[in-house]
């Protein structure tokens, strides 16, 4: 379970094979990854492949039709009865930053 996320669309509900479908299109990982239904609006991902993993997480935000996706590390206390994630990964962009004060 160590490459494995939870995702959740806001404001929309997809079916696991649209939902599969459209994840290959935009993250076009490197090796496949397995995708489960859990309840609640709570998709289960798990990767082969720790890049695409990484990645996943480092990059977004990830937009579906319109829609947010959030995205978080599975852990073993994680909740899927709860409305909405307690732990919601952000970005934030300050165009115009200058490029001394970027850190990652």
């Amino acid at each position: 379970m160590s490459t494995s996320v939870v995702l959740k669309m806001l404001g929309q509900n997809l079916g696991i094979k649209t939902l599969h479908n459209r994840l290959y299109w935009i993250w076009k990982p490197s090796k496949p990854f397995q995708l489960m239904d859990i309840e609640n609006g709570y998709f289960l991902v798990k990767f082969q492949s720790t890049v695409d993993y990484d990645m996943i997480l480092s990059q977004g935000p990830w937009i579906i039709f319109g829609h947010y996706l959030t995205i978080q590390p599975w852990t073993i206390d994680f909740n899927p009865r709860l409305p909405y994630p307690i732990l919601v990964l952000t970005w934030i962009q300050f165009p115009g930053l200058p490029s001394h004060l970027y850190q990652k």
